[in-house]
């Protein structure tokens, strides 16, 4: 895909935008000779997780512009305490003991998994959930249905990401879901999902978390592929992938 090119207003527009969305304090946006995006740098304020508002800024500028913005390009910067001003010029090393300013990189690893997609079935006697990643330029897809209406639709949800993420896994590891749960975090209602990790006879309990932002089964997968995430570069995968016609 080509670099999109942008006039100096529509950039001005844009870190405008992001200056309005929850939890930013500030943004600047680095545009090379022909106006194609380099880097989009957030100053944020410690009220939702860096990963979620570079999520925001990047589903925000396609949103309301239409810019499709690679999201390695966002930078963000979570500032603990104090002023402002002064934590970014620390950040710069301008200054010097003041309260830490902390920069979370948006990938853990390089070869993480990302969401495409999920989609949610529920009909008067089942509830199937479908879920598109993609890692390495893999696409995958996991499936999960059941015909216990009782069960909450987020549980199999979680199931479809778990079973996504294990369609790329090398025998003999594989991902089992645990347990999904609804929580509040300082008065934010979040997801956790608890995954386990199977080896041979090893179990590895693995959780993730994410604050619920509009749709609850996207804050489902991105909790499950929270925890997964955390051991990716420790984990078997397959370097290509076939899928058969039944």
């Amino acid at each position: 895909m080509s670099e999109q090119r942008y006039p100096q207003e529509v950039i001005e527009r844009a870190e405008a935008l992001v200056n309005r969305i929850q939890g930013v304090s500030s943004c600047r946006i680095s545009t090379d000779e022909v106006g194609s995006i380099t880097e989009i740098h957030v100053v944020a304020l410690p009220h939702k997780p860096a990963k979620l508002i570079a999520r925001d800024v990047e589903s925000c500028l396609k949103a309301e512009l239409g810019m499709e913005v690679d999201h390695r390009k966002i930078g963000v910067v979570v500032i603990t305490g104090g002023d402002p001003a002064e934590k970014v010029n620390e950040a710069r090393g301008e200054a010097a003991d003041l309260d830490r300013v902390v920069e979370f990189p948006i990938e853990e690893f390089a070869s993480r998994f990302e969401f495409r997609s999920v989609n949610l079935f529920v009909s008067h006697d089942s509830i199937q959930a479908e879920v598109e990643l993609v890692r390495d330029g893999m696409e995958v897809l996991g499936t999960a249905a059941t015909d216990n209406l009782s069960l909450p639709p987020t549980r199999v949800v979680a199931e479809a990401a778990v079973k996504a993420v294990g369609e790329l896994l090398e025998e003999p590891a594989r991902l089992c879901l645990s347990d999904v749960r609804d929580i509040v975090l300082g008065e934010e209602p979040a997801v956790v999902v608890k995954v386990d990790l199977i080896r041979n006879r090893d179990i590895k309990s693995l959780a993730g978390c994410s604050l619920l932002s509009g749709n609850i089964n996207q804050t489902v997968v991105f909790a499950t592929l929270d925890a997964v995430n955390r051991v990716i570069g420790k984990l078997p995968f397959r370097k290509s992938i076939e899928y058969r016609i039944k």
